[in-house]
């Protein structure tokens, strides 16, 4: 009776042995869980990936918008051969402060020799200009060019003043009701290109 009673005991040992071997088999070969959290709002982006906000990019930097509110036209004073053209031009800013820089102005006319690509002139004195808000400028004290040179253009700013160019050989027949037409071009301190709609000499001004 006794060797039946050890041969059964025996056996349940190694059955027990065998699931115990298949149980630890089972648990080293399974696969590992992913215990990655995703990644909470407001937490840093991984390097790489840029965390600035679409709203915040855009008023990181300046943004202008400029337009020629008026234009006049007479002869320079001792220099009857050559024209000077004055501008009152509104910039407005809606985005970081900048200087202004870089002005020029392009002239597109059907007489071929008007120049264009002018830098514009610092001058002396009252000049009418016909049809502004102000009948009357101090071109040296409202000088757009000095205005912003040194002085940034606040954000959600404007600045308004006068810019004048000086045309060599060229008389105020050649550009008055033939359809020349005038856009003034700018940079900001960081060397983006702006410029004004462009505007035809005896037409009035939009809205800036």
């Amino acid at each position: 009776m006794r060797p039946i009673i050890l041969h059964i005991f025996i056996l349940l040992c190694l059955a027990g042995s065998i699931v115990g071997c298949s149980q630890k088999e089972t648990t080293s070969t399974s696969s590992p869980t992913n215990t990655s959290a995703p990644t909470a709002p407001g937490i840093a982006p991984a390097s790489g990936q840029s965390s600035v906000k679409p709203e915040e990019h855009a008023s990181s930097v300046p943004s202008f918008r400029g337009l020629i509110k008026n234009v006049s036209l007479y002869a320079v004073p001792g220099r009857r051969d050559d024209l000077a053209i004055s501008l009152v031009v509104a910039i407005a800013n809606s985005g970081a402060p900048s200087v202004l820089r870089e002005w020029k102005l392009d002239v597109s006319s059907p007489d071929k020799g008007v120049p264009s690509g002018l830098a514009p002139v610092h001058v002396n004195g009252v000049v009418d200009l016909p049809g502004a808000e102000m009948k009357t400028v101090d071109l040296a004290k409202e000088d757009l060019m000095l205005k912003t040179a040194d002085s940034p253009v606040a954000a959600g700013g404007q600045v308004s003043g006068v810019l004048t160019f000086v045309l060599p050989n060229t008389t105020e027949s050649q550009l008055a009701h033939n359809s020349t037409s005038l856009v003034v071009h700018f940079k900001d301190l960081q060397g983006r290109s702006y410029w004004t709609p462009k505007t035809f000499i005896g037409k009035k001004a939009s809205p800036l």
